[in-house]
């Protein structure tokens, strides 16, 4: 038997978290198996390294309880809506769709602290794009996808291209978070003279995502991507470049297909708003009648009826279609508001990081995948992407490597010698 020593188990948890990123795309069963096989070879190298057998590891603090106090209270509210849930197995899957993102979150930021393994999930970030690209790309010239064999799905508004995720919606959040990373890789080689030429490749990749969350029909995800970037730009105070970029928005908005913007019911209403308010009044029932526990995690779907008062006849036994408002239903207020804060701090925290490294290319690096995840949560005020697990696992996988970057440029600084 291979004595543990001689195995380098970090290296293993790296490998298997790369394939578990490009797995979220088409694969649930390679997703699992990646995420166990990543769990328990970063265990062992914990282990390795509370042995001494791993060297040359750098020394860790002290857990910084303002920032993870929050998100264990959020998960003990879980927890809790377990214990209490009216329908236990439903909650039991619940509780493991919760908690594995989150060790995903713990492992990537544990993980990803080094150059090389930072450079090695750019290559697998960049690759996992462009296998969707041309997967996408198959399934919008033949029908069907390559890797899955899905097809594309007609609307009213023409073809919906739903990729290797089997869900528009599923592939419309993956874009919103990694097309503000090539947006400010774009950026930061276009105002660098040396680094100028490849900035087109990346520009490339920008329009290849904006062109596939277009095909996706989904006007959610493009309000909550242009809401972020327009966050982004007010943040870095480029008035000039927000301008245009409103400018831009009117005139795509003048010469975009009625039917893409406006989606009419029986009734000759917007079916989504009206829906969607029909949705969220039935959330609000179920928050007014479970306010402390909720119904439980993962119960919304099956347990929300019975407090429905208005009992309408729109979109009966229906997500909530708003994050936020069906995760408050059900593990109750005091768990949505402890994942709030927790955003809040985290937040807060990343921005307050990149005061040292303005206008650096490591800043533009972070505002891409910040951007991203400002997108996602925008995009859940209206839709349930809160509620799907690859988009959880992507969300706080994105998470997980943006506190990775940062840990690890305020390693370096402390490293720095001091020449004065």
């Amino acid at each position: 038997m291979m004595n543990i020593r001689n195995l380098d188990l970090r290296l293993y948890a790296v490998i298997s978290m790369l394939v578990l990123w490009i797995s979220l795309t088409f694969s649930i069963a390679l997703t699992e198996i990646a995420f166990v096989c990543a769990l328990i070879f970063w265990t062992g190298w914990h282990i390795q390294l509370k042995k001494g057998i791993c060297q040359n590891t750098p020394a860790r603090g002290k857990p910084d309880w303002v920032f993870w106090g929050p998100l264990a209270l959020f998960f003990l509210c879980v927890l809790i809506s377990f214990f209490t849930s009216e329908y236990p197995k439903q909650s039991l899957r619940g509780l493991f769709k919760i908690a594995k993102p989150l060790l995903a979150f713990v492992m990537a930021m544990d993980l990803f602290q080094d150059a090389g393994s930072q450079k090695r999930f750019r290559g697998i970030f960049v690759a996992t794009f462009l296998l969707v690209v041309i997967d996408c790309s198959i399934q919008y010239a033949f029908g069907k996808d390559l890797l899955r064999g899905f097809a594309a799905e007609q609307s009213g508004a023409g073809i919906r291209l739903i990729g290797p995720f089997g869900n528009f919606a599923k592939m419309a959040t993956y874009l919103v978070l990694v097309i503000p990373v090539f947006g400010m890789r774009f950026w930061n080689d276009l105002i660098r003279p040396e680094q100028r030429k490849r900035s087109f490749y990346s520009l490339a990749l920008a329009a290849a995502g904006f062109t596939l969350l277009y095909l996706t029909r989904c006007r959610g995800p493009v309000v909550a991507l242009v809401l972020s970037f327009g966050i982004l730009f007010l943040y870095k105070r480029w008035f000039k470049a927000l301008g245009i970029a409103i400018l831009l928005c009117l005139v795509l908005l003048a010469a975009m297909p009625r039917n893409v913007l406006v989606h009419l019911d029986a009734e000759k209403k917007e079916q989504s708003i009206v829906e969607r308010f029909e949705l969220w009044k039935r959330a609000l029932d179920v928050v007014e009648a479970k306010p402390w526990t909720g119904t439980g995690i993962n119960t919304y779907n099956v347990a929300h009826e019975k407090y429905d008062k208005e009992k309408n006849w729109r979109v009966r036994g229906y997500y909530a279609h708003n994050g936020y408002l069906q995760l408050t239903a059900e593990i109750g207020l005091p768990g949505i508001f402890f994942f709030l804060v927790f955003l809040f701090i985290f937040f807060r925290k990343v921005l307050g990081g990149l005061g040292a490294i303005r206008n650096s290319s490591e800043e533009y690096a972070r505002l891409g995948i910040l951007t991203g995840l400002l997108a996602f949560l925008i995009y859940a005020a209206g839709d349930n992407n809160l509620q799907s697990p690859p988009s959880l696992m992507f969300f706080w996988f994105s998470a997980g490597i943006l506190f990775a970057r940062q840990n690890s440029s305020a390693q370096k600084a402390v490293h720095v010698p001091d020449v004065s």
